[in-house]
């Protein structure tokens, strides 16, 4: 169902109008500093990691620094089982150049990298025949090592590797995990009292060779640590208190936990839940925090949630859930830009040091046989930028510093926020119905009452940009010319010509004194950023 949408700005402005009975009042005070912003949305996950070194891969970083989608870092595994070399008489070496060639592409966007330890070469693992096939085909192995010392010698050497070809200074920037989702089928049997053993050697093996750098884990799986939070627990009270297995002392090294939180399940919702949901996202955090915060000697470390999105099942596509779409439309930036003010306002209310998000946009290993197939990803076979690409591009446009904004009376779908610099305000509003996946819910007509911080002399350029049905969505324009499994080459374009971010109307120059009632509609899943410069 489409939302017919009405936008009067103008009319309101020049007629200084109040705003009409039964709309939300936002209300922004730009002279009210409400604390600093940093992107902290705008980290991603590479995967499969090796898809890197592709032409695509190439490319694919270039979108995210483009965009602004990766603007702090970006995650890969530094693949071990790709760099073992073992020679005629046994003597085990690594050849880094793989990961280093990886690790140059990510550096060049600005970004620092995300190292996950992974995966156990099989000429050391107990088992190599515990193998886990990904959907790109590709096989690792899931097995412990035969001998700990030589895991925690292959550490080393990787961290002696990249701390003599990028130098301290740099490499104190980036983290370092052991392993990804030892709860499930990443780990031989999921058996986490042996997945300890493996973090002490990994913890030794790094820490051995330079103290300074941050190492931590254990990546949990989301819906199973929600299931049985007894399994975090377990690795708490081992890096507490436990019985290090590589040193034989107390406890175990570590600068930061991590861990993986979804908005739901298989691009579906949470356990009791039926659709995805930001509050679901945010309990696990916070019952993470909670966790963490039984130990003392533990409550100051970070918790650093390294994989996240509106669900999990990155390759569940609609062939297999329906309620996958979300993924296609403009759900998923709704989504996202929700999710960011939900967290502003934890953080502003109590920080319980939640961070280092990294999207996982894991969609890319699946064979992606045509477009919107509602897989976990930024884009499309054909390079269509989803809207939710868009809302990191709307997301890039937000200034360093926030201010007062709020709404009223409180409506539970509505979620706005504001940030300013110089002569330049930004003003996000959301309008995220979780349960409406087919974005056909209530449409809110929205008055925006701004006090600006540069008084009312000299005039204002005013940009209102939009993610709607019919603004910043390529699945949209898809749908249009009937989803064709192989669009021709004018449909190509037709798609491409509504998939970056659009605005609502025509830019508009208003004398600075104006800005006192501006009103529009906000349809069900929509997105408004609304800029205004000072000229």
């Amino acid at each position: 169902m489409k939302t017919k949408l009405l936008l009067l700005p103008l009319f309101l402005l020049a007629c200084g109008l109040a705003a009409p009975a039964g709309a939300v009042q936002l209300t922004v005070d730009a002279t009210k500093s409400s604390g600093e912003l940093d992107p902290f949305w705008a980290s991603q996950i590479v995967h499969p990691t090796e898809s890197l070194l592709t032409a695509e891969g190439k490319k694919y970083v270039q979108l995210l620094k483009d965009t602004g989608a990766a603007r702090q870092y970006i995650r890969i595994y530094n693949q071990p089982e790709t760099a073992i070399r073992v020679s005629a008489e046994g003597k085990i070496t690594y050849d880094w150049s793989k990961f280093d060639e990886m690790a140059g592409l990510i550096l060049a966007t600005g970004n620092k990298l995300k190292v996950v330890f992974f995966a156990m070469p099989r000429e050391l693992a107990v088992h190599p025949e515990s193998v886990r096939k990904r959907p790109n085909g590709a096989v690792v192995c899931t097995s412990p090592p035969k001998d700990y010392k030589q895991w925690e010698e292959l550490c080393a050497d990787f961290t002696r590797h990249v701390l003599g070809k990028y130098g301290l200074e740099e490499v104190k920037q980036w983290t370092f995990r052991c392993w990804n989702e030892p709860d499930g089928g990443f780990w031989y049997k999921g058996d986490l009292k042996e997945y300890l053993k493996l973090y002490d050697h990994f913890a030794k093996g790094v820490k051995g060779v330079c103290p300074d750098l941050k190492i931590g884990g254990p990546a949990l799986t989301s819906t199973g640590t929600y299931n049985k939070p007894q399994h975090f627990k377990f690795f708490l009270e081992h890096v507490a208190r436990g019985t290090n297995q590589a040193t034989g002392g107390m406890g175990a090294p570590i600068d930061f936990l991590s861990i993986h939180t979804y908005g739901g399940s298989s691009a579906g919702g949470g356990p009791g839940r039926k659709y995805p949901e930001v509050n679901y996202l945010l309990e696990q955090q916070i019952r993470y925090a909670d966790m963490r915060d039984e130990y003392p000697g533990l409550r100051k470390l970070p918790l650093h949630v390294e994989e996240w999105g509106e669900s999990s099942g990155g390759t569940t596509g609609v062939s297999r859930k329906p309620s996958a779409d979300i993924r296609n439309s403009q759900y998923g930036a709704a989504f996202l830009v929700t999710w960011v003010e939900r967290h502003i306002r934890l953080r502003q209310a109590q920080d319980r040091q939640i961070g280092g998000f990294t999207f996982c946009a894991s969609g890319y290993e699946g064979v992606r046989t045509h477009d919107f197939m509602g897989f976990r990803t930024l884009d499309t076979k054909n390079g269509f930028h989803k809207p939710l690409l868009n809302g990191y591009k709307l997301l890039n446009k937000l200034a360093p510093h926030l201010v007062a904004a709020d709404i009223s009376p409180t409506n539970k779908h509505l979620a706005a926020f504001a940030t300013r610099e110089a002569n330049r305000l930004t003003i996000v509003v959301v309008n995220h119905q979780h349960d409406r996946i087919q974005n056909d819910g209530a449409s809110y007509p929205v008055a925006l009452q701004l006090t600006p911080p540069w008084g009312s002399e000299g005039k204002v350029e005013l940009k209102h940009w939009r993610i709607d049905e019919e603004h910043s969505n390529a699945y949209s324009a898809f749908k249009k010319i009937g989803s064709p499994p192989s669009p021709t080459p004018q449909e190509k374009d037709a798609v491409r010509g509504k998939m970056d971010l659009e605005l609502l109307e025509a830019p508009r120059t208003l004398p600075a004194g104006a800005l006192q009632n501006i009103e529009f509609q906000l349809p069900c899943n929509a997105v408004s950023l609304i800029e205004i410069n000072k000229l």
